[in-house]
């Protein structure tokens, strides 16, 4: 019987400990996120009207288009496709990570305009909000949901893309 428990004990242990220190580096991750959003841009004070006029958005450079875009595919690959059926483990964990991976990425290519950079920082704390949620079963569809709304709110603030295949995420 030793021989069958004590590697699933292991297993378990080092479950445990992966899942800890996973906890662990998402909580840097999202620290440091957050921290490089509201990095000081003393030098070009946006004001505070700087919001998009109606029927008007930001301009996007090369970087943000890649970066959003590869967020925009994230949640396509991991949502259900049933939007009655809730996200998995697996799908969270991985939606998670593509995120922060994403995030990670616009935050170290940032070209954008004073302006338009305050607004994509919004969207970055909201992103990272959402994913940080995604790792606790009771939050995970509210973490979805931000994530959803950040997507779209993206597409009324920025210009391109217009993803080909549409947006049908936010029907889940």
């Amino acid at each position: 019987m030793k021989q069958y428990l004590q590697p699933v004990a292991w297993g378990v242990a080092m479950a445990c400990i992966v899942a800890l220190a996973s906890n662990f580096a998402l909580s840097m991750v999202v620290s440091t996120a957050q921290a490089a959003t509201t990095h000081d841009h003393s030098h070009h004070v946006a004001p505070a009207a700087a919001e998009v006029k109606p029927g008007q958005r930001w301009a996007t450079d090369a970087a943000l288009r890649e970066g959003m875009t590869r967020v925009h595919e994230a949640v396509q690959r991991n949502i259900p496709g049933d939007p009655r059926q809730p996200l998995g483990d697996e799908s969270a964990a991985a939606l998670q990570r593509d995120i922060e991976a994403a995030t990670s990425y616009l935050i170290a290519n940032c070209q954008l305009p004073e302006a338009a950079d305050a607004a994509l920082h919004g969207l970055l704390i909201e992103l990272l909000k959402g994913a940080e949620a995604l790792s606790e079963a009771e939050q995970r569809e509210q973490g979805l949901q931000r994530i959803l709304a950040a997507l779209d709110h993206y597409q009324q603030i920025f210009a391109e893309p217009v993803w080909r295949d549409g947006f049908v995420a936010h029907l889940h």
